[in-house]
């Protein structure tokens, strides 16, 4: 059972982190490797126009999330960091992500960017990150298999009884993983995101907030619900009652290349993502051409569950962000290299390339964008999404989330897996911040 929160868990490791940081120069940034196309071309125009050199630190993208925790909570983080959003406001009430609003007043470029998504990388009111894209959620799948297992396309299911009903043709016709599905903690948030949170938002009507994990009109963190109950139970269908995946790239080394890999290789049917594998689905720094990616696959928006009252699709966004570090020596510098890489024709270049769905209306708006086709149907599916519970408490949710999934994929049955995590989330919060609905 989880005890204590993310940032205290990962605090206690600071040791490992001091002996991992290359040695700094005048400003550091730290960045997966996905966003390198983005980042480094920022770098570039940086170090061109100040003449100061950039520690670049670039990492591979498992683990990515508690190395950025683990840095900041111990002292010893690079001064600009690519943040996923959902980790902001808890980084920000910790006191380790500087406030932006001073900087931000005097950049011309700011004004562009759409208020609801800066809303995810803001705390109490305060941006303290820019965001690099948004995103939506949902169901690709590979249309060789499809025509193997003789299901027509374009593939629209209404229920999850539909999208079972394809996997388990996928799985007769041969299809090694014929749905897979985020489940785990070695999944990290993709679990949370891609998996759980698009199930729960369909899994009940959404009144009162019965279909999240929190209820934000009284911040009550929700410890049982029919919503949660058949969300997990989706979970024991798809991987213990009716086998529709072997769970083993939910553990593998490198979880994101094995799934491309899988994919590439014909032996994936449905996977749960979102919009960035229109890029990513082989490397996202290099990604496949137009012909390549529509003759392999194509998506359909996650249905809801098929029960009354309930949304017949779902979505919910997140994003990755760039914040400075609260310690950054020469934060004036730190804020001069954020907005060399958000320079709208190194932004924009970047975002048309890697299909991203913007976050800046100087860029929505322009022509090269609204002409590419995926983006003109996948921006469709933002106009009704939602985003996380992006308050302090939703990271050591999120992780109880996770470790709930994998206990399913162990065996627990629904009934116990929901017991076990009411039973953390008092633990953690106390019995009044928790809500039970029947």
């Amino acid at each position: 059972m989880l005890r204590t929160g993310f940032l205290t868990t990962v605090a206690a490791m600071s040791l490992m982190a001091a002996s991992a940081i290359p040695a700094r120069a005048e400003v550091s940034v730290m960045y997966m490797e996905s966003f390198a196309a983005l980042i480094e071309a920022g770098i570039e125009k940086f170090e061109a126009e100040t003449g100061e050199t950039v520690n670049a630190i670039k990492l591979p993208g498992q683990g990515y999330d508690q190395r950025i925790a683990l840095d900041l909570s111990a002292g010893t983080a690079a001064d600009v960091n690519l943040i996923d959003s959902f980790m902001v406001s808890e980084l920000a009430s910790a006191g380790y992500l500087h406030p932006l609003k001073e900087q931000l007043g005097g950049w011309d470029q700011f004004q562009y960017y759409l208020p609801g998504l800066l809303e995810v990388a803001s705390y109490q009111g305060e941006v303290y990150a820019l965001p690099t894209d948004t995103d939506v959620r949902m169901l690709w799948y590979d249309l060789s298999n499809f025509e193997k297992a003789g299901i027509p396309t374009p593939w629209q299911p209404k229920t999850w009884a539909d999208v079972l009903d394809a996997a388990t043709k996928l799985k007769e016709a041969g299809v090694q993983y014929p749905f897979q599905l985020p489940a785990g903690i070695k999944q990290g948030e993709a679990t949370t995101m891609q998996g759980v949170y698009m199930a729960l938002l369909g899994a009940d009507v959404p009144e009162g907030d019965r279909n999240r994990l929190l209820n934000r009109e009284t911040n009550q963190w929700i410890g049982d619900s029919p919503a949660l109950r058949r969300t997990f139970d989706l979970y024991h269908q798809v991987y213990v009652e009716k086998e529709l995946n072997p769970a083993d790239l939910n553990y593998a080394t490198d979880i994101s290349a094995a799934v491309r890999q899988a994919l590439a290789d014909d032996q994936l049917g449905i996977l749960a993502s979102g919009s960035w594998e229109d890029a990513c689905l082989w490397d996202c720094n290099n990604p496949p051409s137009r012909e390549d990616r529509d003759a392999q696959v194509a998506w359909t928006p996650w249905p809801g569950s098929g029960e009354p009252g309930a949304k017949t699709t779902t979505n919910i966004s997140g994003g990755w962000t760039l914040g400075i570090n609260a310690n950054a020596a020469d934060k004036d510098m730190a804020f001069k290299l954020v907005t060399a890489i958000f320079d709208e024709a190194n932004f924009k270049a970047w975002t048309l390339a890697n299909h991203r769905m913007a976050v800046r209306t100087d860029i929505s708006e322009s022509p090269e964008y609204t002409a590419d086709p995926f983006l003109a149907e996948a921006t469709k599916l933002a106009a009704d999404t939602t985003g996380r519970d992006t308050v302090p408490g939703y990271q050591t949710v999120s992780a109880l989330i996770q470790q709930a999934t994998s206990d399913i994929l162990d065996g627990v049955s629904v009934e116990e897996a929901i017991q076990t995590y009411h039973d953390a989330l008092v633990d953690e919060f106390g019995e009044e911040n928790v809500i039970t609905y029947e």
